[in-house]
């Protein structure tokens, strides 16, 4: 497995240091110190200087990105995760640092929006995603629902997975909704915020059910 997926960690790899390289380019123009958050609003409400943003967030990123691969390929069944959801483990982190560096970089060179709207969308987009790649997500100890209930029950697991598939995708559209709708009524951030919670109590709170309502056959199995 780690061999088929050589190519693409080092792909996705080099694709996660790429600001570094846009951000040298473009170091001269670039402020100091540069926004590095930004409130409900939009608006940046905390800095950082030039070199940490063009240098530290990027190679921050990358070692979440290894990490990721890394821990996914010492899961014991690593063979269940083989294929789509692996392929999402490879590309998220990659496509959210350049979203994210590419963003700061276009607002600190003058060029004003609101980033929070920016941030939710990403989260919709994001959450749509996982609601398609998690049923297809087999039983392991990394990637998913990993609920006591759902790790101890392949059935349990299954049953989770399905559900949230359908839940994340819902609620993905719902934030990619209000990101859209938030540019008019900024207060519906705090809204996503609830959706955004709801996507890990629901799932969570399914797999529970689901254990007490099959309990007792699974004790008579």
């Amino acid at each position: 497995m780690i061999k088929k997926y050589l190519p693409t960690v080092i792909l996705t790899s080099l694709l996660t240091l790429l600001p570094i390289l846009v951000g040298l380019i473009l170091w001269k123009k670039l402020p100091d110190p540069m926004p590095s958050h930004f409130n409900a609003a939009g608006e940046p409400d905390g800095y950082l200087s030039r070199a940490a943003m063009v240098f530290g967030l990027p190679a921050g990123m990358l070692a979440a990105h290894l990490i990721c691969v890394a821990t996914t390929l010492m899961d014991p069944k690593k063979k269940n995760i083989d294929g789509k959801p692996f392929t999402l483990v490879l590309w998220i982190v990659p496509i959210v640092t350049l979203v994210v560096c590419g963003s700061v970089y276009v607002f600190a060179l003058g060029y004003k929006f609101n980033m929070s709207v920016v941030a939710m969308l990403m989260c919709g987009v994001l959450f749509v995603l996982l609601g398609n790649y998690l049923p297809k997500c087999g039983h392991n100890y990394t990637i998913g629902i990993r609920t006591a209930w759902a790790l101890n029950d392949e059935d349990n697991w299954r049953a989770t997975h399905r559900f949230a598939g359908k839940v994340y995708v819902c609620l993905g559209l719902a934030i990619i909704v209000i990101a859209l709708l938030s540019a008019k009524f900024p207060y519906l951030f705090w809204a996503m915020l609830v959706v955004t919670v709801l996507t890990a109590i629901i799932p969570v709170a399914y797999s529970y059910v689901y254990y007490l309502k099959h309990r007792g056959s699974s004790d008579q199995a």
